[in-house]
């Protein structure tokens, strides 16, 4: 009877464990839910400081030289070869042109 209680109390510790075992891996799965929701926010905050900055700048350039027009501007862009491009292509080809302290 004795050995009977150990047993049963045996299973019950199991049971209890295997449950503790997954509400951390729900928990981990959580975590790195936010993890990576915070570090496309944190990409998309960048990107959106990236594109303010250029727009100040497109208006600076336009007070200071109002005969010309700067729509063609565009913040992902960057000159290679003669041409505006995006600048993943330039990455793509191992050029530094979209470094402006290159």
């Amino acid at each position: 009877m004795e050995r009977e209680k150990k047993l049963l109390l045996a299973v019950e510790q199991v049971a209890l464990k295997e449950k503790e075992v997954l509400d951390l891996k729900s928990e981990n799965e959580e975590l790195k839910r936010k993890k990576k929701e915070a570090e496309t926010s944190k990409e998309h905050h960048g990107y959106e400081m990236l594109v303010a900055g250029f727009e100040r700048a497109r208006k600076q350039a336009g007070f200071f030289f109002p005969e010309m027009k700067f729509d063609q501007l565009d913040p992902i862009k960057v000159v290679h070869n003669g041409a505006l491009v995006d600048d993943d292509e330039v990455d793509a080809e191992g050029g530094d042109d979209h470094d402006p302290e290159a």
